[in-house]
């Protein structure tokens, strides 16, 4: 079973060069050291500038495993699940995250959510939960 410690990292405004693809990807500064990169590793966290928002009205991302070439895709934590049997309802959390930034994440269906799941999370190559600031797949 892997698991993954969660760390904080924010968004410095800058960009790293343009890669072989034409991308310049946004450079993140990790909270607890200070460290900078392009590249976050898995069990990144950090506040996205847009999209799905929490109560807290910040919209947390987390970088997750998975199959492909890149090996990480972003789960916006407070988005909508794909099996959301409450679609219409716009109360409603699909994932309940508890915690803020900088702050022990923990990602549970406590609280107003809908009946898909377990509170996981599931792509090609990773389906798990994220518990006390760990990120761990089941």
């Amino acid at each position: 079973m892997s698991e993954y410690r969660c760390t904080w990292w924010e968004d410095t405004g800058r960009h790293a060069p343009t890669d072989e693809h034409g991308i310049s990807r946004c450079i993140y500064r990790s909270l607890d050291t200070g460290e900078e990169t392009a590249q976050l590793p898995i069990g990144a966290l950090f506040s996205a500038g847009s999209g799905p928002k929490g109560p807290d009205d910040l919209s947390i991302v987390c970088v997750i495993p998975r199959e492909g070439p890149r090996g990480t895709t972003w789960w916006h934590i407070d988005s909508r699940c794909s099996n959301c049997t409450k679609p219409d309802d716009k109360e409603h959390r699909c994932w309940v995250r508890h915690g803020t930034v900088g702050q022990t994440i923990h990602v549970d269906k406590n609280g107003n959510t809908c009946s898909a799941g377990a509170g996981s999370i599931a792509v090609p190559g990773f389906h798990g939960f994220l518990h006390h600031g760990v990120l761990r797949d089941c």
